[in-house]
């Protein structure tokens, strides 16, 4: 189900009782939070979990995956030490003994049943850099960042930082416990990650008849207005209002009040997109699928029914539409699929972005030095932002960020 946020109260106080609940519930919030980092699978399974977002990312623990696996992921200003006593007791799963590392793979699993994200990028805040065993240095151990990477980066760079000291024959340490351990966590998230979008198979009659619905305008009760704001006349897309409203919380508040404009008239008014957007975005609210005898979408369409979906609190849409230009992003696109991502923040394909600017650096590195025209650069400077980033290194594989760095022991 969508959140549509917290009712303004207009700047009033709240009462004095509801303040005392609301400082209530962010103390227990930290608990859980706490206890994820510390990969205490008891204490989280028996804490009121209802409230909490398994999806969100936190400015300390960078997100619920992160915690398990990273524990605390920034530090204090009056925190100095290099030793593991930054992270104030928060140890990780590579650190931890054979106890803790079972309790954190279990508790992993939870998470990921609880239906955890292991796409959401930790936020910015999350600044420290780790490595584990000695000194850091040379190519046996590089460093690695967390702030703007998903869980599944991060444990994917883990692993392979373990597996160069593991391989690395003036390195007498033993890795193979830990190797185990970092396997069978990223086991769990690409075999759980695919669970998350809730896919299941539906008999191809379901879906015929689905079609079919879509396709009666003469049962079709509401009218999808495109507006061209040109010369050519306004297109309608026809719909049905008991589907729209059952697939959207922001379309049933426009449809179900009789005081608006669409409840009254049954009419939706769109502009900035098009009817073919419009079209895909209800044969994919209605069946999920497009008609296998077309050649399928181009990239701006899915993109415009994407900002439309997402406008709509159409989050399962937003979903499969997000991992779909994911798996199509080119050199013509991805300024488009990328500036798209930070603006709806949509983890999946801002990951996929990333790798795809970091395996074209040459390409990248030739759009951002000029500006201007189209055909010049990069005109959206969210997108450049993003591009410099992968470029200099942060947020990918060994780059390191230009901040103090950190160890755990």
């Amino acid at each position: 189900s969508s959140c549509l946020g917290s009712l303004d109260t207009c700047g009033l106080a709240p009462p004095p009782g509801q303040a005392a609940m609301a400082i209530s519930e962010a103390a227990h919030q930290r608990c859980i939070w706490e206890a994820l980092a510390m990969g205490e699978e008891r204490a989280v399974k028996n804490l009121d979990l209802g409230a909490f977002d398994w999806h969100s990312p936190h400015p300390v623990f960078g997100s619920p995956l992160h915690a398990i696996l990273f524990g605390k992921l920034i530090v204090s200003a009056d925190e100095e030490s290099d030793t593991n006593e930054l992270n104030n007791g928060f140890d990780d799963l590579i650190n931890a003994d054979y106890a803790e590392r079972k309790s954190r793979l279990s508790l992993l699993r939870f998470a990921m049943k609880c239906g955890a994200d292991p796409h959401v990028v930790a936020p910015r805040q999350c600044d420290v850099s780790r490595w584990w065993g000695g000194e850091c240095g040379g190519d046996s151990m590089k460093p690695i960042s967390f702030a703007g990477r998903s869980a599944f980066e991060c444990l994917l760079a883990a692993k392979r930082s373990i597996k160069l000291r593991h391989q690395d024959p003036n390195d007498e340490a033993d890795w193979t416990d830990e190797l185990k351990a970092v396997d069978e966590a990223v086991e769990i998230l690409s075999r759980s990650s695919g669970a998350t979008s809730s896919s299941i198979a539906v008999p191809e009659g379901v879906i015929a008849t689905w079609e079919s619905a879509l396709a009666d305008t003469a049962s079709a009760d509401v009218v999808i207005r495109v507006r061209t704001g040109g010369k050519e006349e306004d297109e309608e897309v026809s719909g049905h209002s008991a589907v729209l409203q059952g697939a959207s919380a922001v379309l049933k508040a426009m449809l179900s009040n009789q005081s608006m404009r669409e409840g009254a008239q049954r009419t939706i008014e769109v502009a900035g997109t098009t009817a073919q957007a419009v079209r895909l975005l209800l044969a994919l609210v209605y069946t999920g699928t497009v008609s296998a005898t077309d050649e399928g979408p181009d990239i701006p369409t899915m993109l415009n029914t994407l900002d439309l979906a997402h406008r709509w609190q159409l989050l399962h849409v937003v979903q499969m539409l997000a991992g779909a230009v994911s798996q199509r992003v080119d050199v013509e696109n991805f300024e488009a699929a990328l500036d798209a991502a930070v603006r709806l923040e949509l983890p999946q394909l801002l990951s996929a972005c990333r790798a795809f600017a970091a395996s074209h650096a040459r390409e990248m590195r030739a759009r951002l030095a000029p500006r201007g025209g189209a055909s010049c650069g990069f005109q959206s400077s969210a997108v450049r932002t993003e591009v410099e980033k992968v470029l200099s290194g942060e947020g990918v594989e060994g780059g390191i960020p230009q901040k103090r760095r950190r160890r755990a022991l």
